[in-house]
């Protein structure tokens, strides 16, 4: 009786311990003061308590298990911003909202900034992410304007193919292997002109992270790097604007609040860009009087967002984004002639046109509920529309009269290739707060992708139509996928992050499951270890030809039901390092592996049967099966603060790819060796007299990019091919022309690359109107670096005699200079 008696005091006891012990949830939005902006990966915590914890990208965070006992103090801090502390007295509620509104520092440099740098960086768990922002997108001296996939292309472990191309090759990875995303979005053609310049509008941009590898089970769908752009969300507190003018195009952006009606407000942003050469090029030919051309091509591009927070609770954002690249060029002509022997007559009329837009157009609508302090729910529905469409026409049309009789003709031809992808998906995602050391996420993804890709020919005259549609491919496609994660804080230093990810494909009669696993070790408070597995499926692809120099378009097909689909393994093994001072080294090593890749096979578009003769068009419905690898070594070294920023970048990579036909070869991407200088300084911050006033603000930038030579296929000879008529008693040669004998696929390097970008940009104001003026060099030393070769036979001119082939290089960018100014109201 004594022992039970014990047993029920113990009891009694507990839970009258635990009674004592109450906790309280606080939560939250960390934003900007001036404008609104949340502010992710700001440290949050509770003075002199162990108690603390990062929010998220939206600014949102969470403190769980906060004693109830009396006023609690809270601070905020985070790099660049000013530490807030507040006061929050606790009388047993269980649940408590604070939110936080922090002021940039005017020093750089202070304690709290290196503390800030330091959370993030111990909040992450995989390695191989980058953030960047506009400030570091503008580091760099700019192609014309800054430009956020030349700036990714200058980090390490991302190759380039050449000058004209802003496409992102990662580790091995082709582009369209890329997820790139404009706030959820999947954008799937994000570039201007054929590559020099891509859709996003740095202007507009918040934040942009990058993932070269092993990233989490959230993201899915491709498999080789991750670029999600986030846009601003507007200014909550007064109108503001900029607008940017350079020699080929402007830009404008524009934001505010939303008044306040029945409780709800928000906030809205607007953002335009358009070249103007060509209405440049037509003022100056119509002053000239020539009225019968006009430069056929421009771009432009918006995007807009708007927020609506309908209470504390519930916040709706709808983000839309509208591209085009035109092309259209119109000839036309008039002739009349007459034979006088013949007494003919004859008029025609002629016309010739291309009309070719292509681009993307996204919409979305996203809806972010706040269960419960620890739950949070968002709900996505999108639309995403690439499309190109290219329509050449030529008409000749006329009437005749011969003697006494009359009549007319008529000719006309007509071709129209295009290729539309119409991606729409709905997405929830859950995110859980309620455990302690644990940050689990789950969702559910549907994703409905229509493609059409076709080729059409008509041929008309007076009396005869024909039409032929030698291309005709169509699929709809549905992925279907959930996805968990969770990354648990095992203890200060141990950290893991485990999820999975569980994918249906309509066109395949199987599940197909990705794991993924990274963690990190804390080796000091400066210093942690990462390591990161995963498995990565994709259901596209592209079906251009993997050695086309210049590309403008992509072909986007689903990857067929007779098809396995493509998949890639990667391990990555990194150190990070942070110093005091706001120095980052980063040193990572991966591998990865590609199976079930498709490479079209390259060939004639029309081509003659071996056995029957018939001319058959194949154009893109043959592919080699190709596997592949990949490995590197990267090192990075990077400041972000202070008056000189930049960064130095490293890589060590070798990609190999392997045909039936080909054997294993090097890709035309693969560089062996890359080496990045990026840098801005301050060079005249304070000062005092006539002197110092003029040069005050001014910030002096520069990037070097040196790598090794792309691979390419040599030329060993050259021999003339003929043309014959095998008539057995009149045999005849005709039509001869030149061809080359090649070497192995790729076997050969082009020259080392190299070029020096450099800029100047000073901030002044003009009647307390700020704005900024530029000037930019790009490749400053002129180098010579080869695009590609043009071949021809190499002739003594005196003997006539061929010695053999001689090329000569298609250069890249040459020297030129570009300036502008950028005006904020």
């Amino acid at each position: 009786m004594k022992a039970m008696k014990y047993r029920f005091t113990v009891i009694f006891l507990f839970f009258s311990f635990l009674s004592s012990q109450e906790t309280v949830t606080i939560s939250g939005f960390i934003r900007e003061e001036a404008t609104g902006e949340p502010l992710g990966y700001t440290n949050v915590f509770v003075k002199e308590t162990n108690i603390g914890t990062a929010s998220n990208i939206d600014g949102y965070y969470v403190l769980i298990g906060v004693p109830s006992s009396g006023e609690k103090q809270i601070i905020a801090s985070i790099i660049g911003y000013e530490m807030m502390t507040q006061s929050i007295n606790i009388q047993g509620n269980k649940e408590l909202r604070l939110d936080f509104r922090l002021k940039r520092t005017v020093l750089e440099g202070e304690a709290v900034d290196v503390f800030g740098e330091a959370q993030k960086m111990r909040q992450l768990v995989e390695p191989s992410r980058t953030s960047l922002d506009m400030r570091t997108i503008e580091t760099a001296p700019a192609f014309i304007e800054p430009d956020l996939f030349r700036t990714v292309q200058m980090l390490p472990g991302v190759q380039t193919l050449n000058d004209f191309s802003s496409a992102l090759y990662v580790r091995g990875s082709t582009p369209d292997q890329n997820l790139i995303m404009l706030d959820g979005i999947t954008v799937y053609n994000p570039y201007h002109l054929g590559g020099i310049f891509s859709t996003f509008n740095t202007d507009a941009i918040k934040e942009a992270d990058f993932h070269a590898g092993g990233f989490p089970a959230r993201y899915g769908g491709r498999m080789g790097a991750i670029l999600s752009v986030i846009n601003r969300e507007g200014n909550t507190e007064e109108f503001k604007g900029n607008a940017n003018i350079s020699l080929v195009s402007s830009k404008v952006l524009l934001e505010g609040p939303i008044p306040k009606i029945s409780g709800i407000r928000g906030s809205w942003m607007l953002a335009g860009r358009r070249t103007y050469f060509d209405q440049i090029v037509n003022a100056i030919l119509r002053s000239n009087g020539e009225d019968d051309f006009k430069f056929p091509y421009f771009f432009y591009d918006y995007q807009m967002k708007v927020n609506l927070d309908l209470n504390r609770n519930h916040r709706i954002t709808y983000s839309r984004f509208y591209g085009d690249d035109v092309l259209t060029l119109k000839t036309s002509g008039k002739e009349e002639s007459y034979d006088i022997y013949s007494d003919y007559y004859e008029k025609t009329s002629s016309s010739f046109e291309i009309d070719w837009p292509w681009g993307n157009h996204t919409n979305s609508l996203r809806w972010r509920w706040l269960i419960s302090p620890q739950l949070v729910a968002n709900t996505f529905l999108a639309n995403s529309r690439y499309r190109f469409h290219f329509n050449m026409g030529s008409t000749e049309e006329g009437s005749w009269r011969s003697m006494n009789e009359e009549g007319t003709f008529k000719d006309q031809f007509i071709f129209d290739f295009f290729d539309i992808v119409d991606d729409r998906t709905v997405e929830t995602e859950f995110s859980w707060h309620g455990i302690p050391d644990h940050q689990l996420m789950a969702g559910v993804q549907l994703k409905k992708v229509n493609y059409d890709l076709g080729m059409k020919f008509k041929l008309v005259n007076l009396d005869t139509t024909i039409s032929l549609k030698p291309l005709e491919m169509k699929e709809k496609t549905q992925e279907t996928s959930l996805y968990i994660q969770d990354k648990w804080d095992i203890n200060p230093v141990l950290a893991i992050q485990l999820g999975g990810r569980f994918m249906d494909y309509s066109l395949h009669d199987k599940i197909y499951f990705d794991p993924r696993f990274s963690v990190k070790y804390l080796l000091r408070q400066d210093l942690a270890l990462k390591f990161a597995l995963g498995r990565y499926h994709q259901f596209l692809t592209i079906a251009n030809s993997e050695d086309e120099t210049l590309r403008i378009i992509d072909f986007w097909l689903g990857i067929p039901a007779d098809k396995p689909a493509t998949w890639a393994d990667h391990a990555i093994l990194g150190l990070e390092f942070l110093s005091e001072k706001n120095w980052i080294f980063r040193v990572e090593t991966y591998y990865k592996h590609f199976e079930n890749l498709i490479t079209l096979k390259q060939g004639q578009l029309f081509s003659e049967g071996e056995e029957d003769g018939q001319v058959r068009f194949t154009p893109f419905n043959d592919f080699y099966e190709t596997k592949g690898y990949a490995y590197g070594l990267e090192f990075l070294l990077k400041k972000t603060t202070g008056r000189v920023r930049g960064w130095i970048g490293y890589t060590y990579a070798e990609t190999r790819r392997h045909t039936i036909k080909h054997g294993w070869y090097y890709p035309k991407y693969d560089r062996t060796h890359t080496i990045n200088i990026v840098g801005d300084v301050e060079l005249f911050k304070q000062g005092t007299g006539f002197l110092a006033s003029k040069l005050k603000d001014i910030h002096f930038s520069t990037s070097i990019q040196a790598s090794s030579g792309q691979p390419f296929t040599p030329p060993l000879g050259r021999y003339e091919q003929w043309s014959s008529n095998n008539d057995a008693l009149a045999p005849t040669w005709y039509d001869p022309y030149e061809a080359i004998i090649v070497g192995a696929k790729n076997s050969s390097r082009l020259p080392a690359y190299f070029r020096l970008d450099m800029g100047l940009k000073q901030k002044k104001e003009f009647f307390n109107l700020p704005y900024e003026r530029y000037i930019q060099l790009v490749n400053a030393t002129n180098h010579v670096n080869p695009l590609t070769y043009n071949y021809r036979a190499k002739v003594n001119k005196l003997t006539n005699e061929t010695l053999g082939i001689q090329r000569a290089p298609i250069p890249m960018f040459p020297f030129f200079l570009t300036l502008g100014y950028r005006i904020e109201f």
